[in-house]
């Protein structure tokens, strides 16, 4: 049974190995090793990753099956005064994928805002998969961006959803 809950600190290390076995899944074919581990080691760093588990500005959740995190879902930041959420990463360990759990992910994340009018995301042009995934739970692409980290540029879709009730609340 897969379980949605709150990031722990000491379960840093686990979420950063699911973050780069979901890299190295979808992003080989588009980037070098030597690019995904320059991203990843910036993007999903203990010490960063820490920080935002800590920081009462966000919310940072994991999904379980068992003892075993098998996804995860941060906000950038709480609903800013425009009351829109912000999802920093949606990642699924590739042999969990299509059973629900990022959409239960979102959900949770929806259910702890219930003032929010608004989510956001970006997203990797070429991630094709996850393009689908996100306009098949309602959400239209609304502007474009490139990231440059550590050389390596990304260009991405920023994607939005408008909200009309909360109606999952994380217990």
């Amino acid at each position: 049974m897969i379980t949605i809950g709150k990031a722990k600190v000491e379960e840093v290390l686990e979420i950063k190995k699911l973050l780069y076995k979901t890299w190295i899944s979808t992003y080989s074919n588009l980037y070098s090793l030597e690019a995904i581990n320059k991203i990843t080691s910036e993007w999903h760093s203990v010490k960063l990753m820490t920080e935002q588990i800590l920081d009462p500005s966000r919310l940072f959740l994991i999904a379980k099956d068992g003892d075993k995190i098998v996804g995860m879902c941060n906000t950038a930041s709480v609903v800013n005064k425009k009351n829109k959420i912000n999802i920093q990463r949606l990642h699924i360990d590739p042999k969990y994928q299509r059973q629900g759990i990022g959409t239960n992910l979102i959900n949770k994340v929806i259910g702890a805002f219930p003032d929010a009018k608004k989510i956001d995301l970006e997203v990797e042009k070429q991630n094709e998969q996850a393009i689908s995934f996100y306009k098949k739970n309602g959400y239209k692409i609304i502007s474009e961006k490139e990231f440059e980290v550590q050389g390596v540029k990304m260009p991405c879709y920023i994607m939005e959803k408008i909200l009309t009730s909360s109606k999952f609340p994380l217990k």
